[in-house]
Order: structure tokens, then C-alpha cells, then sequence
């Protein structure tokens, strides 16, 4: 019986989060003459890319029970460790590798931290949040490093017939991801770590090695996300990234899954994603609104929806 509440509680969720997409397409589809245009969706997906992809990793993260508010800042780092290497080479295959792998190895850093030697996720992620974006700060003086490579700049502002290379990267990312999370050992036992812990490790899944391989694909990730943004701004920046892991959390949460861990779905992070992204691009396309307005405006949406979410479960849903 339990079971049929939980099924029936995802799909009135689901078709909450459809139905909020959807109104809000109506809505500002009236409001801006712009907004239904292709030369804007392609432009939402562009500018949303970074939170689409660490939103991957933060669904994975999060299902377990735990979170990761670092990525913002691995974001940089590895992206600065990519570009010095390009420059001590001049091989950009080298460079791109070094940023994925450096970020797959921060990550791993914070696997060890919170699944080893059982910090707490909040605080051990904040803390590699102040070394990385201190590390990234110091190297770089707080100065940005121009960028000039062809592959950087194909990989960050190209596209292929039109459409930029990083919309169908994200494709096959969350096709894969998903089916790793719903066909796999590993998903099932991220879902069970989430679920409870204690259950988890009785029942034989190696509850330090799961944590430890959520983190790193979080931080790997976010390393990818690192090639994207310099190509993308032909740069790197050391502030790159910074906020990015609020506006992650806001997406992943805002599409049902559960800040505690064992519930939640990775399709329906996307959706979350589009509708933050959305948002976005409606503040500005919109001048009547004003642009610092939009951390209020997300610290509301997750309020808002937590709150619908608590009423469901009030009401028997679950």
C-alpha cells in the first residue's frame, strides 16, 4: 500500500513540476514576443548548461544523503589547472583531460572527508569550497587568463548545423545517467544509501565506496563543466562558477528530490533545471524586472515548492 502512495505522490509531482513548466511558457510566451523564438530556447539551454550538468552529479549526491556545495569552486580550480596546462604544453587533449581529472579528484577528496572519515557533508564540502576557490584565487593573483585555442573555442561557442556542440553533450549525459541510476548496481545502492544508511551497509553495499564514487563523479563533472566555461568565455575567470552550487541545489530540489536523501528521479532534476532556467531568462527579457531581485526570487521558488511537497505528503499522498 506504501508503495502505491509513493508511486502516486512521484507522478502528482511530476505533473506538478509539467504543469509549472508549462504555465510559465504560456505566460511569458505572452508577455516577451521573444520568448517562443528558436534563437531564445537554444539561448536558455546555452546559458544553463553549467547547472544542467552539475546538476547530474548533485542528484546523485543528494539521493545519498549527502550534498556537495563545492562545485562552484571546482569549477574554477579545474578549469585553471586545464589552462596551465595547455600553457606548460600546449596540448590541448592534456589540458582537457587535467581538468576533468583534477575535478574527479577533488571530488574524491570530498568523498574521503565525509564518507572515511565521516565529516559532515555541509561543513566538509564548505570547507573544500574556501580551499578550492582560495587555491584558485591565489595562483591567478584574482586576475583573469585569456584563452586562445581553437578546440576551447569550438567546444564552448560553436555548434553543428546550428546548434551548439554542449546541448547534445547534455543529451547523452542525462540518457546515460539516467540509466545508470535506474538499471544499475550503483543506482540502486545510491538510492539505498539515501534511503538508510544503517539498512544499506546490513544488507551488503558498500555504503564508504558509494559515497566515495558520488562525490567523484560530482567533482568530475564539474571539471567538465570547467572546459565549457572557458572555451565559452575564452578565459578563465577566477570568480567562474561562484553560486552555482545554490542555483544547483534550488534546480535539483525544485524537481522532487529529497534534501534527505532516497527519493527523486534524474529526469525529473531536468525538469527542475528548465524551469530555473526558465526564470532566468524571464528576468532578463523582462526590464519591468529588476536583476538583483533574482536571488530573492530563487531563495522563494524553493521555499514555494518545499512547501507544496510537505502539503502533499499532509494530505496522504505518500
Amino acid at each position: 500500500m506504501g508503495s502505491l502512495k509513493q508511486i502516486a505522490f512521484t507522478r502528482l509531482r511530476l505533473i506538478t513540476l509539467l504543469g509549472i513548466m508549462v504555465t510559465l511558457i504560456v505566460v511569458l510566451s505572452f508577455a516577451s514576443p521573444v520568448f517562443l523564438t528558436r534563437s531564445n530556447f537554444i539561448n536558455i539551454v546555452v546559458h544553463s548548461s553549467v547547472l544542467a550538468i552539475l546538476a547530474i552529479g548533485l542528484t546523485f549526491v543528494i539521493l545519498t544523503g549527502g550534498l556537495d556545495l563545492s562545485v562552484g569552486s571546482v569549477v574554477a580550480f579545474a578549469g585553471l589547472l586545464g589552462v596551465l596546462a595547455l600553457r606548460s604544453t600546449g596540448n590541448v587533449v592534456l589540458a582537457l583531460f587535467v581538468s576533468v581529472a583534477s575535478g574527479t579528484a577533488m571530488g574524491i577528496v570530498n568523498g574521503l572527508l565525509i564518507g572515511y572519515l565521516q565529516i559532515n557533508a555541509f561543513i566538509g564540502t564548505i570547507a573544500t569550497l574556501a580551499i578550492y576557490r582560495g587555491a584558485t584565487l591565489t595562483i591567478t593573483g584574482g586576475h583573469t587568463i585569456p584563452v586562445r585555442d581553437e578546440t576551447y573555442n569550438f567546444l564552448g561557442q560553436q555548434g553543428v548545423l546550428g546548434i551548439p556542440v554542449i546541448i547534445p553533450v547534455i543529451a547523452i549525459l542525462y540518457i546515460v545517467f539516467h540509466f545508470v541510476l535506474r538499471r544499475t548496481v550503483f543506482g540502486r545502492s545510491v538510492y539505498a544509501l539515501g534511503g538508510n544508511h544503517a539498512a544499506a551497509r546490513v544488507s551488503g553495499i558498500r555504503v564508504r565506496l558509494t559515497t566515495l564514487l558520488v562525490y567523484a563523479l560530482s567533482g568530475g563533472l564539474a571539471g567538465l563543466c570547467s572546459i565549457y566555461v572557458v572555451g565559452r568565455l575564452q578565459s578563465l575567470q577566477p570568480w567562474a562558477g561562484q553560486g552555482a552550487e545554490f542555483e544547483t541545489i534550488v534546480a535539483v530540489v525544485l524537481g522532487g528530490i529529497n534534501i534527505a536523501g532516497g527519493e527523486g528521479d534524474l529526469m525529473e532534476s531536468l525538469i527542475g533545471v528548465a524551469i530555473i532556467a526558465i526564470i532566468l531568462n524571464a528576468m532578463h527579457l523582462l526590464p519591468a524586472i529588476d536583476p538583483f531581485f533574482q536571488s530573492i526570487a530563487k531563495g522563494g521558488i524553493i521555499i514555494v515548492v518545499l512547501a507544496i511537497y510537505e502539503r502533499l505528503k499532509a494530505y496522504g499522498v505518500t
